[in-house]
């Protein structure tokens, strides 16, 4: 199933429609995560306020594909043979300065302050 999403509003009902689909309840789902079932609803209700590192973690049990394409364009335009997963791409295909490796290189007094959270979460 292909679920459009314009705005991060339509992301908590596409999450529960795949969790869905998938036959997984929340408790189910949390257990998989290794986290409560209440931190787990939490997400699932907001998860504009979650990293990416969790939201693509919850896609990947759910055996959830992203794509990305231009705003107005198909997205059956690219042909199978192009779309290769992330860890199988060649090399050429790959970044060469993803966010953590360039982090990693930078000297610590370079690096970006981390933000802390202003309610504690449970770690996931």
């Amino acid at each position: 199933m292909i679920y459009p999403i314009k705005t991060l509003s339509q992301l908590p009902l596409v999450l529960k429609a795949f969790r869905k689909e998938r036959g997984l309840t929340q408790a189910v789902l949390a257990e998989k995560l290794g986290i409560t079932q209440q931190s787990y609803a939490a997400f699932e209700a907001n998860p504009a306020a979650a990293n990416l590192e969790r939201l693509f973690t919850v896609l990947r049990l759910l055996d959830v594909d992203i794509s990305l394409a231009k705003s107005g364009s198909p997205l059956n335009t690219l042909s199978e043979p192009e779309v290769q997963p992330y860890d199988q791409a060649s090399p050429a295909a790959v970044p060469r300065k993803l966010a953590a490796t360039k982090a990693a290189r930078e000297p610590a007094s370079q690096q970006a302050a981390p933000t802390m959270p202003t309610k504690k979460r449970e770690s996931w």
